[in-house]
């Protein structure tokens, strides 16, 4: 379909033609009268109008905005609104920012936007970097870039003062803005011309602290924000003594405080639980000004019915996982990541805070035996599904053990604390077969072959697993090195040894070679300290492996620096050392560790698991607590610590952490040790009640 033409001729032509036509139908007396051509509005003659009106219009509308440098663009933008102006809001009045968007040469379009979103909120812009007249860095840039911008060859070279932070800072603040425009122009028409007390606090109080949007995790603790707002008190630098109990309570008057030299500001930790720790009372100053501090704002918590979640179960699921991998305890709580635990925990306190009966006998150990038999099944294998199956069992068993009656019912099975649907038809399947068929079913050639491989000293899931595809199946054939296997000189010790090592010793046996130990090591110096711990200290019957502690008082100015080459050298002499496994990398430390194996000086005697850790005479506390255990009562202490504020190792308890947001593995700031000389004041600042070493078992 073709619109007609629009020229002349062609429309005279068809008016002569419609004329004629009309002439032989009708009379010639009757006057002819030529209508004018009706044009047809059709589809292709709307579109050629609309498009030629569109392209028409972006003529005379459409022009790309002439090339700018940021520079040139944040000089410009903040001379407009120096004109006159008006603004949005004024969150970010006070604030000299300067913004990088990470543009090579020239302002993109987003980049101009933020410009004036800063602008238009009461923020300055600050054209270009310097650090005399920047109060924050907005970058949306990596780092060389960023660096680029400021001209600079590290980010060292920044200011602490100024944070370095993400776009998303800037925007935190939108909406939570108290001034309105009637409030502004009363401001700006003051004519006394003074700021209201509070107005700095305020205007911070818009904002997210920067350390929730750092760019860049090395400056996180930049500009230290939340240090000067809330109810914390800004306490003078150490020469100024002046600093009483009441002034570290929080009450601070900001009238009784005007302008002047800046005061240092000091991290407090947070506050202890009424409890003052003894000890080196002169080394530990701001300790005591904290517990005074935390009489007049906190109360100690009622030691039942704790509102923070249940943390043993996630313990003993961790500890079960670090087995499984055939991993050595971690020592520190800098890997801990309580976030991938279940967040439905029920609310019954923390393990660790109560002393827990310590049952001789379990009337239900039949199923007890079968589920952890299950669950051993699951911890060999690989996958997410089984470690989750992993943690269930063991929740599981946890509540069985606690459970005081024999179990007749599954309604009585379902209404125990953590035993689910599925678990409940299993623990009568137990009652009423004496067997679980999904062991049978779980019980495959792999799981078999890894468990036994894994109880070779120094070999994990991993490797058990890779051997097991390289077609090894019993001992025998890793002794073969069948599929061309590799052993390392620990895992041939391992291999030789394989039942020596996996078979419990007699509590009567490690005080035996204890006993052998501890004169030897006192004809070196007689001033050391030496104690057994592990199970032999929790008075289990049977121990695993021999755990000795070894240090020395410093009074006298000595240490036991350089001793455990020499007492190894003799244990050996005497044959109570047989094989080394790991030893120090630098034997002059205070802080030590060997591993070993070791046996009694008889015929046939077999070879024993022992572990010598030297440590320095003021973290004997903390690591008498950490090597005694259990590993799930250690754990629920160490959670119990994170929840209220500190961290716990075998090194010591540490107020004052910080940990990078993103990543809280990492630790911004390592603290100050505030308890570790003993294990009392460790229990005392957490609020658990003292428990003797025979007290802690909780697996």
């Amino acid at each position: 379909i073709t619109s007609p033409s629009n020229s002349p001729d062609r429309a005279s032509g068809h008016s002569n033609n419609l004329a004629s036509d009309m002439n032989g139908t009708e009379s010639s007396s009757r006057p002819t009268t030529v209508k004018p051509p009706k044009v047809r509005k059709t589809v292709s003659s709307s579109r050629e109008k609309a498009n030629t009106s569109k392209q028409s219009k972006d003529k005379k509308t459409k022009e790309k905005p002439a090339l700018i440098t940021p520079l040139e663009y944040a000089q410009k933008l903040q001379l407009n609104f120096e004109l006159g102006k008006k603004r949005k809001t004024d969150y970010l009045r006070g604030k000299r920012i300067l913004y990088i968007g990470g543009d090579m040469r020239y302002a993109s379009a987003k980049t101009r936007g933020r410009m004036d979103y800063i602008v238009k909120h009461g923020g300055t812009l600050v054209p270009s970097y310097d650090p005399a007249t920047v109060t924050h860095i907005v970058t949306d840039a990596t780092i060389p870039p960023t660096l680029r911008a400021l001209g600079l060859k590290s980010l060292k070279e920044i200011p602490d003062h100024i944070p370095t932070v993400r776009w998303t800072w800037v925007i935190s603040g939108y909406g939570r803005s108290g001034y309105n425009k009637k409030k502004r122009a009363e401001e700006l028409n003051d004519t006394k011309g003074k700021a209201k007390a509070g107005d700095d606090d305020d205007d911070e109080s818009y904002l997210d602290f920067e350390f929730l949007h750092a760019a860049f995790s090395t400056r996180i603790d930049a500009g230290r924000s939340w240090l000067k707002k809330g109810k914390g008190k800004q306490v003078p630098a150490a020469d100024q003594s002046g600093a009483s109990a009441n002034e570290l309570s929080g009450d601070f008057n900001p009238a009784e405080h005007q302008r002047g030299p800046t005061p240092k500001l000091v991290v407090l930790p947070p506050a202890p639980l009424n409890f003052i720790p003894t000890g080196n009372e002169a080394s530990r100053p701001a300790v005591h000004a904290i517990a005074r501090s935390s009489n007049q704002v906190r109360k100690s918590p009622p030691k039942t019915d704790d509102p923070l979640a249940e943390f043993y179960d996630m313990a003993k699921a961790e500890r079960d996982q670090a087995v499984s991998n055939n991993s050595e305890p971690d020592e520190s709580d800098d890997g801990e990541d309580f976030s991938k635990y279940p967040a439905h925990v029920p609310r019954r306190g923390f393990t660790c805070d109560r002393k827990e009966p310590q049952q001789r006998e379990c009337v239900n150990q039949d199923i007890i035996d079968k589920l952890e038999e299950l669950m051993e099944l699951h911890k060999a294998k690989l996958g997410e599904e089984d470690r989750w199956r992993v943690y269930s069992y063991s929740k599981c068993i946890r509540a069985l053990r606690n459970y005081p009656k024999k179990i007749k019912s599954f309604n009585e099975a379902r209404s125990i604390n953590g035993v689910g649907e599925k678990t409940a038809q299993k623990i009568m399947e137990i009652i009423e077969t004496g067997n679980l068929r999904r062991i049978g079913y779980e019980k495959t050639d792999d799981v078999t072959a890894i468990n036994l491989f894994q109880g070779i000293y120094g070999v994990g899931r991993q490797i058990s697993s890779m051997w097991y595809n390289n077609g090894c199946r019993t001992l025998d054939d890793i002794r073969a090195r069948k599929g061309g296997i590799k052993l390392s000189p620990v895992q041939e010790i391992g291999l030789r040894f394989y039942d020596d090592i996996n078979s419990r010793m007699p509590h009567s046996e490690a005080e035996m070679i204890f006993n052998m130990i501890k004169p030897i090591a006192l004809e070196l110096d007689e001033n050391l300290y030496i104690d057994i711990m592990g199970s032999f200290r929790r008075g289990k019957a049977t121990c695993g492996d021999i755990d000795i502690l070894i240090t020395r008082p410093t009074s006298d100015g000595m240490t036991h620096a350089g001793l455990l080459p020499e007492l190894l050298a003799r244990l050996h002499a005497l044959e109570i050392l047989t094989e080394d496994l790991a030893l120090p990398d630098d034997f002059s430390a205070l802080e030590l560790c060997y591993r070993g194996l070791c046996k009694l000086p008889e015929p046939d005697a077999k070879r024993r698991r022992i572990d010598i850790l030297c440590v320095p005479w003021e973290n004997r506390g903390a690591a008498l607590l950490y090597y005694t255990g259990d590993d799930i009562f250690n754990r629920a202490m160490r959670m119990k610590a994170n929840v209220l504020g500190y961290s716990l190792n075998q090194r010591g308890l540490y107020a004052g952490v910080v940990r990078d947001p993103r990543n809280r593995r990492v630790k911004v700031s390592a603290g100050n040790i505030v308890a570790s000389e003993t294990e009392e004041e460790i229990f005392k600042i957490l609020g658990v009640p003292w428990q003797e070493p025979h007290e802690r078992v909780r697996g």
